[in-house]
């Protein structure tokens, strides 16, 4: 099972619990460790709140795949089991008659915004229910579509209803004294110059951002992969086959890479 399964397989929380109890009781946690400089936008989790949130009000209201369709980006990932380009599946594909439900539970965010992550629960019509873990890619313009979709039959855990929305930010990357080398400071070329590009905010001409490239994940899509935040302080990584599935999602914190989502699946036979 997965969100594919899980969120296809995710209805009716969404319409009282969310409206009248998840935003309404949505806090904003202390980030994880230092928030230093941000760097490239400022990481605002009500930002990912609320898209999913409206993805889960658009399967609601205009249709399962329509949703899937239209929220995903370009080269958007779901698990059936294996990794699939999810443009390509959603492709003229008839919405069932009742879509799945779900709420974000818990949201983790790096830094300097680029990547989120959304977990929470999920119920499908049939009463079947599970969590489903989603990554957001911030667009261009702003707003964010998910790049990747995952989801299990293991129970979330938390009563969204009642504890409201817990997010956290990531440890943004530590400054980098002068004259020190990317390599010496822990640094990818990447960030330095995220870093240098966010230090010259206070100078009378703001210099221009340097240019970032999304990776894109290549269709068909790989059975496993990677990816990373621009600043580096939120990555994960997948495995994917016709018997078991996995997902692991880290997040700067204090200095280190804390695990915040290690989710392995066994496929039934």
């Amino acid at each position: 099972m997965i969100r594919v399964a899980a969120r296809f397989t995710a209805a009716a929380l969404l319409a009282g619990a969310v409206g009248a109890s998840a935003q309404q009781r949505f806090e904003l946690q202390p980030s994880l460790g230092a928030r230093g400089v941000g760097l490239m936008g400022s990481a605002n989790p009500s930002a990912v709140v609320a898209a999913e949130i409206a993805f889960a009000k658009l399967a609601r209201d205009k249709g399962q795949w329509t949703a899937f369709r239209d929220t995903a980006d370009r080269d958007g990932i779901m698990f059936l089991p294996q990794a699939t380009n999810a443009q390509r599946f959603l492709k003229g594909r008839k919405d069932p008659p009742k879509a799945v439900a779900w709420q974000p539970g818990k949201v983790f965010i790096a830094c300097d915004g680029s990547y989120a992550v959304s977990t929470g629960p999920w119920q499908r019509p049939d009463g079947a229910t599970g969590t489903f873990i989603t990554v957001w890619r911030q667009q261009d313009k702003g707003g964010y579509k998910w790049a990747l979709d995952f989801g299990s039959t293991r129970p979330f855990g938390a009563n969204v209803a009642e504890e409201g929305i817990d997010a956290k930010i990531a440890e943004c990357p530590a400054r980098r004294a002068p004259g020190v080398s990317p390599q010496v400071a822990g640094e990818t070329p990447a960030q330095a110059d995220l870093r240098e590009w966010s230090e010259g905010a206070g100078r009378n001409k703001r210099p221009k951002p340097p240019k970032y490239e999304v990776v894109r994940i290549p269709d068909p899509a790989p059975a496993s992969g990677a990816g990373e935040s621009r600043d580096g302080s939120l990555h994960w990584a997948w495995t994917s086959g016709e018997k078991a599935r996995s997902l692991t999602i880290k997040m700067r914190y204090q200095g280190k890479d804390m695990t915040i989502i290690d989710e392995h699946v066994e496929e039934s036979s």
